[in-house]
């Protein structure tokens, strides 16, 4: 920590304390919550993506830097975190939650089993697998709890977090700090295992049943541990991605999009399924297309949500027509700017969906939303 980083960022807080009304954080939340409900909506909530970072005064911090400084990643939550941007709402206009994370990327829980976690550059760490199939069978028969150099560095911001913004009483009653990111039970052994994870599924079925028994206990155990630290969460609901989740846990689940319909419900299922009911209920996450699991993923008796890493690449209409009928929400479904202005998305998703708009630049998130915002006012 330096002089210089704690003035910005006190500057940061001051300004957000100002400039944050709690009406407006009650007003976002209340929409999220009837349109993840499917209930009557004025509008759907939208979060804006931006390719523009801010820059001057607010200008993010390097990934590299924040990753190992609690002041830069408290700083660089409030202004930059998944093309969003807290500081920039009063501007554009959008559903952002004011939500933060202790953003040590997806490797808490491989970094417990003995993977080596590297920082390439400035993009978020990533686990190295391990060496043989008998380092990653002796990592996975630890009996003890899950416990790394990185899930303490992430508690620890966690707890810089809280005790700093406690300074402010807007602050300290509306900004969300969220679980960390856990993955899944089928990434985190991913990460450990590498591709041959996925010979074992086909060749070695009770080595991968070990695999992702372990990871599920993991992640539950990590969830335990860092839930006390997370702030302002609503019950049965959980912020990530730049969203509110209808659910206590998201799963993330990227590596099902390279799994057949059948080995998904057989052989990974069940472990999802066990991580979601042991919350009171979560989401599911996949990057890519997930047209041929998404059956699968709505079979879950516990899922709540399923959140679209690219939704553009899935027919979200017939997804949005399977999932109505068990009323699980859709997160993140990217619509035009044309579909915004017009309001034709809201003939087309009444209700049940959380929309992202990637915005050009700043001007024109504002100007989107001020004509998708008049829909609500009439």
């Amino acid at each position: 920590m330096s002089a210089h980083t704690t003035e910005r960022l006190t500057s940061l807080l001051d300004r957000l304390e100002s400039d944050l009304d709690p009406r407006d954080e009650k007003a976002i939340e209340t929409r999220y919550r009837r349109a993840l409900a499917w209930e009557t909506v004025d509008r759907l909530p939208v979060v804006v993506s931006c390719p523009q970072p801010p820059s001057g005064d607010f200008e993010p911090y390097p990934h590299s830097e924040a990753v190992r400084d609690p002041e830069k990643m408290l700083f660089n939550e409030l202004v930059s975190a998944w093309g969003t941007s807290v500081v920039r709402r009063v501007t554009t206009g959008d559903d952002l939650p004011v939500t933060i994370r202790a953003n040590t990327g997806t490797v808490l829980v491989a970094s417990c089993f003995g993977a080596t976690v590297e920082q390439p550059g400035d993009d978020p760490p990533w686990a190295r697998p391990l060496a043989s199939r008998e380092a990653f069978v002796k990592a996975i028969d630890r009996g003890e709890s899950p416990d790394s150099d990185t899930v303490q560095r992430a508690e620890e911001f966690m707890r810089f977090y809280r005790e700093r913004l406690s300074a402010y009483e807007k602050l300290s009653r509306l900004v969300k700090i969220t679980v960390p990111d856990l993955q899944g039970p089928l990434d985190n052994a991913a990460m450990l295992r590498g591709s041959d994870l996925f010979m074992d599924a086909a060749l070695d079925p009770p080595l991968f049943a070990a695999a992702l028994e372990r990871m599920t206990r993991a992640q539950l155990d990590l969830v335990q541990r860092f839930r006390p630290l997370t702030l302002n969460e609503p019950d049965g609901f959980v912020h990530q991605h730049g969203v509110l989740v209808r659910g206590n846990l998201l799963i993330r689940n990227d590596s099902a999009v390279m799994v057949s319909p059948r080995m998904y419900a057989e052989q990974i299922a069940p472990y999802d399924e066990r991580v979601m009911r042991a919350v009171g209920g979560g989401g599911l996450h996949s990057c890519g297309s997930i047209d041929h699991v998404f059956e699968q993923y709505l079979e879950h008796p516990s899922v709540l949500s399923i959140d679209y890493g690219q939704s553009t690449m899935n027919d979200v209409d017939a997804h949005y027509r399977l999932a109505s009928a068990r009323r699980v929400a859709l997160l993140r479904v990217e619509a035009t700017r044309e579909e915004l202005v017009s309001g034709s998305i809201l003939t087309r998703f009444p209700t049940g969906i959380a929309l992202l708009y990637n915005a050009a630049s700043i001007e024109d998130a504002a100007e989107v939303m001020r004509a998708y915002g008049r829909l609500g006012d009439g």
